[in-house]
């Protein structure tokens, strides 16, 4: 099937709140349609459709394993539109440093007060994930980022990432919103 790399077909695809799910699941590992389909609750051939439009596009790739077909990115430059569209979005909404109004934020084993707050409700994939990278960037050691979303992919992934790049991870759940604590270890050097 011919790849179409018209601009407009891009973003139409990547207009999809399902698709973008998709999209940050594949972030960090390759996976097949099952294992999309079961993380997402979605039935297995609308994992493989969308799955299959994003490659016809150019937008993913396969890769061929013995447990069955693998996707991953073709390009890193989606996951940077991705991040670019949430950056120019917070900078035209002037949300540069989200505080969490509502809620009273706690210490993480009372080693270090959060120094940084990102208030994702009403945010939906990838948002919360993206701000809170950028925001896992500026801490110091012992510092404490407090993320609060209402997205329960977004509150797993969060969770997920931080805990496999080293840093101490608790959540509280609040009716159908979770805060996490997020904390870089004191002993991590400064990059």
């Amino acid at each position: 099937m011919k790849r179409s790399k018209d601009v407009l077909t891009i973003f139409k695809i990547l207009s999809n709140q399902t698709r973008l799910d998709i999209l940050m699941l594949l972030r960090d590992s390759c996976l097949t349609a099952s294992e999309v389909a079961e993380k997402l609750g979605i039935d297995l051939s609308t994992a493989y459709r969308y799955l299959n439009q994003m490659v016809e596009n150019g937008i993913l790739s396969v890769i061929k394993a013995p447990n069955g077909d693998r996707f991953d990115f073709s390009s890193i430059h989606i996951l940077k539109i991705l991040e670019e569209a949430v950056g120019l979005i917070y900078d035209m909404d002037g949300r540069e440093n989200l505080k969490a109004n509502s809620f009273v934020v706690q210490e993480i084993d009372k080693v270090s007060e959060p120094k940084r707050f990102v208030d994702m409700r009403g945010q939906i994939c990838p948002v919360p994930e993206i701000m809170t990278r950028k925001e896992l960037a500026k801490l110091k050691p012992g510092e404490t980022l407090v993320v609060i979303c209402d997205y329960p992919l977004s509150k797993e992934r969060i969770t997920s990432f931080a805990s496999r790049e080293g840093y101490t991870v608790k959540v509280e759940e609040i009716g159908p919103i979770s805060k996490i604590y997020i904390q870089r270890s004191a002993r991590d050097v400064e990059k």
